[in-house]
């Protein structure tokens, strides 16, 4: 009796922290409530699965955001400015650039 009390408890603590993990990751109201409800109801099935669709969120949103990148910029070694590409002078002081 008392593992099963401790057990419920255990379940319903995860499931909280699956919800308000999701909250955190951007997911929807419902969508955590799903998460939650399935963490509580069957925690070996569920918290797997939800720490896997975690794992693709976060590279999806990683691959976005490299997508959105600027490009790298380079540094004149005489003025110190940045410039974008591999022209021959530099934009800003017209100095040759070495490769």
């Amino acid at each position: 009796m008392l593992f099963f009390l401790f057990a419920n408890i255990v379940s319903l603590a995860i499931a909280m922290w699956v919800f308000y993990d999701s909250q955190k990751r951007g997911y929807t109201v419902s969508r955590g409530l799903l998460w939650a409800v399935g963490v509580f109801s069957i925690l070996i099935v569920f918290l797997p699965l939800y720490l896997a669709a975690r794992k693709k969120k976060e590279r999806m949103q990683a691959a976005g955001r490299e997508a959105f990148a600027p490009p790298p910029l380079s540094f004149c070694f005489y003025c110190r400015q940045g410039y974008e590409g591999n022209p021959p002078v530099c934009p800003h002081c017209g100095q040759k650039l070495e490769m």
